[in-house]
């Protein structure tokens, strides 16, 4: 990529003079030394001496080290952090201040480096209260730079101005500022300062003429406008071009869209991520640190305590930037599962720790390095006390040894850079925050880490391939054989006004501050724009047409550009390829899956029937290969282990009442203390095992519910019905069912004075009986123990539906007045409906269908049957029923 010849010329002669050239950024410096470089190359040259060339910023800072004053300067992030103490400190008590303190401060911090720039005093301007405010903060600000005997970056070029006057440091007998496109007010002042100390500055000015041809491109979307600058990038690559620019003035928004379509269009061999190949394109602009798995993951490991939600420990148990992550993965996975299906959102790191101890892995085993790194943080976690950010430092690097990070494997090129970058960058970040951060405690500590990790920018060390895609004011300087510039609407250039809200507006429009107000933008807009047109012989401007349901325009500035024609290369968009590369899609109705051995009968009781019923592919998917979505975690106590708890302390109440007698013989106070001791053994069992975990408030709450919701189904519905003995609670019995055996449990059998006897199966939902009738049986749980007690002893089944405010029976009964609300079954409308004539026939009805879903299941069928259950079922992924509803679609 050159500059024009008459600024190559200029630019390499004044470097090799040693003379100073000072860039307007780091890229145009690194751009310039390699064009040098092959000048000197070109002229024969074995070795030559590294020229004077740099960013201005970069001299500044070398200028500094000159003066022995290096350790004054803050970084930004020590700057803005110096900020939010000053405003926080000011603002103490006023709540509404305090949460926006961070957005406050980087805004105060811009408002004062622009007042340094442009050397302007809001003194006689007309100030609203956030002004008045601002300038208390500044004040507080400055006088705190000064008592630490700090330096702000802001105030360079005036510090390197008064250091050049007394000559504290030496003129360059001659400085070349190049590739600004504008030279703020700050940096002439430096210039001036270089003349008056006997340098000759020269301005080398971006080149403004059109060097060849311009058309515009409209887009469909930036998708499309992405995509289509890939193709022609690839088509240049195909047809050996090289120095090829693509300019994007919102790199921001386009970033994720560019890395991604890019990818797939230029280097797609790299794309799976199966090589490491450095890419045919570089992208200026860097990803957040903290977005980088290695880092997530220590930053995670820090951020985890006593207690912590159940994502952040199954993040811990599934990453492999631990120590044991490869040798205890797949316990460590099936762990993670575990620690799911208790459904609470939080676990202890004790529980996990005593999981991992007594978990059996590959060879019975435990988890030891898993043990081993829950007592690490464990221990970390006890050692609360305040310390400085450096402190924190060595205290976060300790545990992240202990628990082995950064992982036991080899680490790939890109995650060593990101582990250097984090050893380099963050943590000394961290520690040069000591001056201007009072001690903290451990949480804030990790939030300003994470803060550090999210703002320091991780950009691969990789060679600048022929591709360059980089933003618009690092474009600068630099010219292309072939450029492409996009996103170029009304809403970008110009740019909308944005004054800062901090310096009064009349002020920033009088100094011509950056962002002031729209004749600015146009005229920045113009400039940067005649700067493109000439950047390239050939310069192609694109822009989206639309975003999402909005119309989008062209900017005025390239409105009047003809449309033009570009080559394009065949797409490398991995859908198009596959559509058009793989073969006619065979359709095959496969829904047989192999038969059920013989002697196998695979867990999950009547919920087997229950799925088959529902959709035979489900059955085989939940029962067959143990495929099931993970739980999810709920806030208090989810439905299911209450409903758990419920039949347990159901359960126990019956063992000691035994029968309606009793029942009704307990007074009120011995009533509610028999239902307070059950429903003690019952959470014990759930709670006291180590099964579940749950706060003492928790559990306090769930015994008053149980109290109330047990006493009133005893005494709005057991009390008031017929005497009866509870036979069996929980009873457990096994069925033959089409060749499958069942294990069930019943929960619960009264036998009635005449020795006939009531199934009761408590319900806390919603119950349906016409789920009982339907031609498949969606609700096999009461049939199947109906026809397994026997039609001679059988007098009812019921859905005993415990709810508040709604309990009661739901079934079927021989006779009439043997349930409350239940009618006989010959007189029910669902005899009629069905043309079931009486009990015995229904009984036979049962049967026949429960026999059918086992014999269905035993023979393997499994197909996938879409019905309204779908959208409470977790196999979405693997039956892929949409997929199958939109090819029955196209074949309409």
């Amino acid at each position: 990529m050159d500059l024009p010849l008459e600024h190559h010329r200029t630019v390499i002669a004044a470097a090799a003079s040693g003379e100073l050239v000072l860039t307007v950024n780091n890229r145009l410096s690194r751009h310039l030394h390699a064009l040098f470089d092959a000048f000197m190359q070109q002229e024969g040259r074995a070795a030559w001496k590294t020229p004077e060339i740099c960013s201005i910023d970069g001299w500044m800072r070398r200028c500094l080290a000159l003066l022995g004053e290096e350790g004054r300067l803050l970084s930004d992030f020590s700057i803005l952090r110096l900020w939010e103490e000053t405003i926080g400190a000011d603002s103490a008590g006023d709540v509404q201040n305090l949460l926006q303190t961070g957005a406050t401060a980087r805004r105060a911090m811009q408002a004062h480096r622009i007042l340094i720039e442009y050397d302007a005093d809001p003194a006689g301007f007309p100030l609203t209260e956030d002004h008045k405010a601002f300038l208390r903060w500044r004040q507080r600000f400055r006088k705190a730079l000064a008592t630490g005997d700090w330096l702000d970056a802001a105030d360079l070029p005036d510090r390197m101005g008064v250091a050049l006057r007394r000559k504290e440091i030496p003129a360059p007998p001659r400085v070349l500022l190049v590739g600004f496109d504008e030279i703020p007010p700050q940096i002439c002042r430096l210039a001036a300062a270089l003349k008056d100390s006997g340098s000759a500055v020269e301005e080398i000015s971006p080149r403004e003429e059109i060097r060849g041809e311009s058309i515009r491109i409209p887009s469909d979307d930036a998708v499309d406008e992405v995509r289509r600058a890939a193709r022609w990038v690839r088509h240049l690559l195909e047809n050996g071009r090289e120095r090829i620019g693509v300019v994007v003035p919102r790199l921001q928004d386009y970033r994720n869209d560019i890395e991604r379509i890019f990818s797939e269009e230029i280097d797609p061999e790299v794309l799976p991520g199966l090589v490491e190949e450095e890419a045919r394109f570089s992208l200026s602009l860097g990803a957040p640190m903290a977005g980088q798995g290695l880092v997530t993951a220590a930053l995670e490991i820090l951020a985890l305590q006593p207690r912590s939600p159940v994502e952040a420990l199954g993040f811990l148990l599934r990453t492999p930037y631990l120590g044991g992550g490869l040798a205890e993965s797949n316990s460590r996975a099936a762990l993670d599962r575990d620690l799911r299906s208790g459904r609470s959102p939080e676990v202890s790191l004790s529980r996990l720790r005593n999981l991992a101890a007594g978990r059996g892995g590959e060879e019975n085993g435990t988890l030891p390095r898993m043990v081993g790194i829950c007592e690490a943080v464990t221990k970390s976690l006890g050692e609360g006390a305040k310390r400085t950010p450096g402190e924190w430092v060595v205290h976060f690097s300790r545990l992240l040894e202990q628990v082995g990070w950064p992982g036991e494997r080899p680490l790939s090129s890109f995650e060593y850079q990101v582990h250097k970058a984090w050893r380099e960058k963050v943590l000394p970040a961290m520690v040069a925050l000591d001056s201007v951060c009072p001690p903290l405690d451990r949480g804030e500590a990790v939030a300003l880490l994470r803060r550090l990790a999210q703002e320091t920018e991780f950009q691969p060390e990789t060679p600048e391939g022929p591709v360059r895609v980089i933003g618009l004011l690092e474009s600068a300087g630099l010219h292309f054989d072939h450029l492409w510039v996009m996103g170029l609407t009304d809403e970008v250039a110009p740019a909308p006004a944005r004054p800062n809200p901090f310096i009064p507006v009349a002020l920033q429009v009088a100094q011509g501050m950056p962002h002031a107000d729209p004749v600015r933008e146009l005229d920045f807009a113009r400039r940067t724009i005649r700067r493109l047109f000439a950047a390239a012989p050939k310069v192609v401007l694109s822009h989206p047409c639309r975003k999402g349901d909005v119309e989008l325009r062209p900017s005025p500035l390239i409105a009047q550009v003809p449309l033009g024609m570009i080559d394009l290369a065949p797409t490398n968009a991995p859908g198009p390829l596959i559509r058009e590369r793989c073969l006619p899609f065979e359709k095959v109705v496969d829904e047989e899956a192999p038969a059920l051995p013989p002697g196998e009968n695979p867990p999950g009781g009547t919920g087997i029937l229950k799925d088959q019923a529902l959709c035979p592919f489900r059955a085989f998917a939940h029962h067959r290969l143990h495929a099931r979505a993970f739980d999810r975690p709920d806030v208090g106590l989810d439905a299911g282990i209450r409903g758990t708890l419920l039949h347990g302390v159901l359960e126990e109440f019956w063992k000691i009442t035994e029968s309606h007698d009793n029942l009704c013989a307990l007074d009120e106070q011995s009533l509610v203390a028999r239902i307070a001791a059950c429903i003690d053994a019952a959470i014990d069992k759930q709670f006291s095992e180590g099964k579940r975990e749950a706060s003492s408030a928790l559990l306090a709450l769930e015994r008053r519910r149980l109290a109330r919701l047990v006493r009133e189904w005893l005494e709005e519905v057991d009390r008031k019905r017929a005497p009866f003995t509870v036979w069996k609670p929980e009873a457990k019995r096994r069925e033959s069912i089409g060749g499958l055996i069942i294990d069930t449990r019943v929960d619960r059998i009264d036998e009635l004075n005449d020795g006939r006897r009531v199934i009761l199966d408590y319900k806390t939902g919603r119950v349906d009986l016409a789920d009982l009738f339907g031609d498949r049986l969606v609700e096999p749980q009461l049939p199947l123990y109906g026809i397994g007690e026997g039609g001679e002893t059988l007098a009812a089944i019921a859905f005993a539906r415990v709810r508040p405010g709604e309990c009661g029976m739901k079934g079927v009964a021989r006779g009439a007045d043997l349930l409350p609300g239940v009618e006989a079954f010959a007189d029910s409308r669902q005899a009629g409906n069905h043309a079931i004539s009486g009990w015995a026939e229904l009984l036979d009805r049962w049967r026949s269908q429960l026999e059918g879903l086992g014999a269905e299941f035993v023979g393997g069928e499994a197909a996938v049957i879409p019905e309204k259950t779908c959208q409470y079922c977790d196999l979405f992924p693997l039956c892929r029923i949409d997929e199958i509803a939109r090819l029955s679609e196209d074949t309409e």
